[in-house]
């Protein structure tokens, strides 16, 4: 039998009855460090989430799973474990979003594709990495992102993937998980263009994924973070290699509006509620949403000084948000804090979604706490990894600290990773 062959198995996959989750103590025992970043009461929240995942969609996922790999599309494509290995060695992965947010960065994104997308690939800085909703979009923009990223199971993105896709889009490839639609990525293939695959870490994906191959399922999977900016990050860690990430768009909120017409219209960056709305798409309406949060807003320092990391004068407003995206929040904030204590693993995260609440924490999740501004922080404060910053300024960081090594002004240092800490 090959390496990374399995025996063949009797027993046909099955849904799992329940998934474990430790304790809110025990978990905090083992993590301090998530004191004030993740409150009992998310905590338990997760839970309940990740069961509702297993029980609502794991037939679907599952389903496709089996579907992806009878219809050859598997072993046409194959997987990100095989040559998207250390494909961004030194480079920084921009994972572009479709939150309103977006629309602040857009033209600085827009000049450093201009200047470095022209450039061959080893001496390129930036892979561009797309959310399936934001792959037209930039399109029309005139940017040609490297991977497109999809994670929904269901055929609601068939339009933004494969509807009136120009020709110059030919060499984009689609990094997709193995469960979602068969038909969407079927067309997509037949279109021309690439596919990349990865596994979740769903419980139970993996042994369908073992008995439709008879392949080892470790080295497919991924840690997703529920949207496909946060997988993104753990694709560019895990596969490409790349330690420094920049989220654009990645708001996990939505402006809050006069009317419910003007909220759906402004939650994502380009207005196109379709593939939310009950109609035309999944019916999830996220923007009637009660739920709120604050953001981040960033105003320029006239004067301040590197030592103290002054640079803006931050502001918070108020915004909407539901209960997924809060999970999807969390998830992040505590992988990027909690990977900070692994020694083995290098990297740098900088939140560039201006008007989102990813990174804003709140001492007391209590309704008299959250009335306290003084209990509101970033995450800046409780961890070294994670930066707020303007896209032009976490690219300019970025840049300074290639352009440092390049010159060997830092004996030692073995990559740009190194260097922006210091910078």
């Amino acid at each position: 039998m090959g390496a990374g062959q399995l025996a063949p198995k009797t027993k046909m996959a099955e849904k799992p009855k329940d998934i474990e989750k430790k304790d809110y103590d025990l978990m905090l025992k083992d993590h301090p460090e998530f004191k004030h970043v993740i409150s009992k009461k998310n905590w338990e929240f997760i839970g309940y989430s990740d069961k509702g995942t297993v029980g609502y969609l794991w037939d679907l996922w599952a389903g496709n799973i089996r579907k992806n790999v009878k219809n050859k599309l598997w072993k046409k494509h194959g997987s990100l474990a095989g040559d998207c290995i250390e494909l961004g060695l030194n480079k920084a992965v921009i994972g572009v979003g479709a939150g309103s947010s977006f629309n602040k960065n857009k033209d600085v994104l827009k000049r450093v594709v201009d200047w470095d997308g022209v450039k061959s690939w080893k001496d390129r800085n930036f892979i561009i990495v797309a959310s399936n909703h934001q792959f037209k979009p930039l399109l029309n923009m005139g940017i040609i992102p490297d991977f497109v990223i999809v994670a929904d199971g269901s055929d609601v993105v068939m339009d933004q993937l494969t509807k009136n896709i120009p020709d110059k889009a030919r060499n984009v490839t689609l990094l997709a998980g193995l469960h979602c639609s068969p038909k969407v990525l079927r067309r997509w293939s037949r279109q021309g263009r690439d596919i990349r695959f990865y596994l979740t870490h769903t419980k139970g994906l993996d042994e369908v994924f073992e008995e439709e191959t008879k392949l080892k399922a470790d080295r497919h999977i991924i840690l997703q973070g529920g949207n496909v900016i946060n997988t993104t990050w753990s694709i560019g860690l895990r596969y490409f290699r790349s330690s420094v990430f920049l989220a654009v768009g990645n708001d996990l909120s939505f402006p809050l509006k006069n009317t419910m017409k003007e909220q759906r219209s402004g939650y994502y960056a380009d207005g196109d509620y379709s593939t939310n709305a009950k109609e035309t798409g999944t019916g999830r309406d996220e923007a009637k949403s009660e739920k709120m949060w604050m953001s981040f807003n960033l105003g320029k320092r006239l004067v301040y000084t590197n030592e103290l990391k002054t640079q803006y004068d931050v502001s918070i407003d108020p915004v909407g948000t539901t209960y997924t995206l809060w999970v999807y929040k969390t998830w992040l904030e505590a992988n990027v804090i909690g990977m900070q204590t692994k020694s083995d693993v290098s990297y740098h995260y900088y939140n560039c979604s201006e008007g989102g609440i990813a990174g804003v924490m709140c001492k007391d999740d209590s309704n008299e706490g959250l009335a306290k501004e003084s209990n509101w922080f970033l995450m800046d404060e409780v961890c070294k990894k994670w930066h707020t910053r303007t896209l032009e300024d976490a690219v300019g960081e970025f840049l300074k600290a290639k352009d440092m090594m390049r010159w060997g002004m830092q004996p030692g240092v073995r990559s740009a990773t190194d260097l922006v800490v210091n910078l």
